[in-house]
């Protein structure tokens, strides 16, 4: 590893002062409000490092522990369809690619995209075509985890499920050796500060839709069933 990534976990001023953690940042997860409550762990002895969405597990240094977030694939995609077609706003600006901009201009809603998969048209080739060219819908959370062991031979501290955040970050919590709940600290309440938004005005996702994103992001399914058996072997209540 380079001197320059390395050095990210160390901050001048804390060495042997902070227990270092990573946090593995798996877009659409929940990484916003997650980090905004790790950074109030500094006065706990505890240093949250977030790392860029393109770092994966393998590239940690080896001995640095971590915890990373996961979320059901079906929302994960139709989340990352809308913060895209938004360009990331509110909170950030992050112009289309060309190809995020055909995706866009083929597909108005996420429903329209997933029903056309494994279509054998040329809509269909244009919705595998744009579910690999938006950035957040093309990157399958499995794909942080190539060439690691990472529940056998790397453990994480633990994994938070976005659809059970509290309950699983109290966990977190403990595993880092903390007396402390989520709701002793401050969550980001605004929706901009949290990168988090309302969905309830959009197209609901058919029966269709649904099948074909479980088609899509099979393995992701499985990767996701992997990390809920994990918890509940090394957590009577997860």
């Amino acid at each position: 590893m380079s001197g320059k990534m390395a050095s990210q976990f160390l901050p001048q001023g804390t060495a042997g002062k902070l227990r270092e953690i990573a946090f593995l940042h798996i877009g659409k997860n929940a990484g916003t409000q997650i980090m905004h409550l790790a950074q109030q762990l500094m006065v706990h002895g505890i240093h949250v490092h977030k790392q860029p969405h393109t770092i994966k597990l393998c590239e940690l240094p080896g001995k640095l522990d971590y915890f990373f977030s996961i979320r059901n694939p079906i929302t994960r995609f139709k989340s990352g369809f809308y913060s895209r077609k938004r360009k990331g706003q509110p909170r950030l600006y992050v112009e289309w690619t060309k190809s995020e901009a055909l995706a866009f201009e083929t597909f108005e809603h996420a429903n329209d995209l997933a029903e056309a998969l494994f279509r054998s048209d040329k809509i269909g080739q244009l919705a595998a075509q744009s579910i690999q060219a938006i950035r957040h819908t093309s990157m399958q959370q499995i794909d942080w985890f190539e060439r690691v062991g990472f529940l056998s031979l790397r453990p994480p501290v633990w994994i938070i499920r976005q659809e059970n955040f509290e309950e699983d970050f109290n966990s977190l919590l403990t595993r880092m050796g903390l007396s402390l709940l989520c709701n002793d600290l401050q969550p980001a309440n605004d929706p901009t500060a949290s990168h988090r938004s309302d969905y309830s005005q959009t197209i609901e996702l058919s029966d269709l839709a649904k099948d074909n994103l479980g088609r899509w992001y099979a393995r992701v399914f499985v990767f996701y069933d992997l990390c809920v058996s994990w918890m509940r072997s090394n957590n009577p209540q997860p």
